[in-house]
């Protein structure tokens, strides 16, 4: 049994259609996921983060959330995501600083990370941020690697409707396994418009090394105060997404599914706050 779980994981990982190989970029926010993980110019607290090393935390002293996701409703690709976010730095008021972990697959093969992250304001309206931190694997019987980490990057706030955001992940590319394999580097860039009070219309694309351009495309319309719908799809492959949040006081859950062609339904599910 054991071994039939692990070798699912490991094609599951390895597969050309899916973005769950070595350290390759993961979106963890159930908001951002919903809308076709088009997440990079959402600035989005405190989960833009994991799409965009620059959404820093810029309007509220602390922000904190936790996520779980699996992928294609398999428990063996679970993942697990948590950061805390802090703005108005006592050496850059107009910096942020935040930490973030994440742990994603089984007991037979899992990956985990942590980061750390600070993001402050270059000039006019652009914000860039870094992230740098430790990358660790353990594939069971094979051994266990780690690494070094580094993201970049940059988001302007263009008007108090209109975003552009650009990331860079595993920038160093750093090595993941014993026969060279490397992190790959992704390249996420894209757009974000809000041209009603409630509603945000976002689309972006990501190129991964090695992999044709994925497009993404989404948006939410806020329903009553409390409830926001949300809808989204991707290309390369074509999944399609939906999903709601749900807002009381300081607080905010969401969920998304996201349907894949050949793999199933996934799911995601968070839990914010703001201080």
């Amino acid at each position: 049994m054991k071994l039939r779980v692990l070798l699912l994981t490991m094609s599951l990982c390895v597969s050309a259609t899916t973005a769950l190989g070595s350290f390759e970029h993961r979106g963890p926010d159930a908001r951002a996921e919903a809308m076709g993980g088009a997440g990079v110019a959402l600035a989005n607290n405190p989960f833009g983060l994991f799409y965009n090393p620059a959404s820093g935390n810029f309007g509220n002293n602390l922000s904190a959330g936790i996520s779980y996701a699996v992928p294609f409703g398999n428990n063996a690709l679970d993942s697990f995501y948590g950061v805390i976010d802090t703005g108005r730095l006592p050496f850059d008021r107009n910096g942020s600083a935040a930490i973030s972990c994440q742990y994603y697959g089984s007991s037979l093969y899992r990956e985990t990370s942590t980061f750390f992250t600070y993001s402050t304001k270059l000039a006019g309206p652009v914000h860039t941020g870094i992230s740098a931190g430790l990358l660790e694997r353990d594939a069971g019987d094979t051994g266990s690697e780690s690494a070094l980490g580094i993201n970049l990057g940059a988001l302007a706030f263009l008007s108090p409707d209109l975003n552009l955001g650009v990331a860079f992940f595993n920038v160093n590319r750093p090595d993941t396994g014993d026969g060279g394999e490397k992190a790959p580097f992704t390249t996420l860039a894209g757009t974000s418009y809000r041209p009603l009070d409630a509603i945000v219309l976002a689309a972006g694309v990501e190129k991964q090394e090695d992999k044709e351009i994925r497009l993404r495309s989404g948006g939410e319309v806020r329903v009553i105060s409390s409830l926001t719908l949300r809808a989204g799809f991707t290309t390369a492959p074509s999944t399609f997404s939906g999903g709601a949040g749900f807002t009381f006081k300081n607080f905010q859950a969401d969920f998304s599914l996201v349907r894949h062609p050949e793999l199933g339904t996934g799911s995601w599910y968070t839990v914010r706050a703001s201080f």
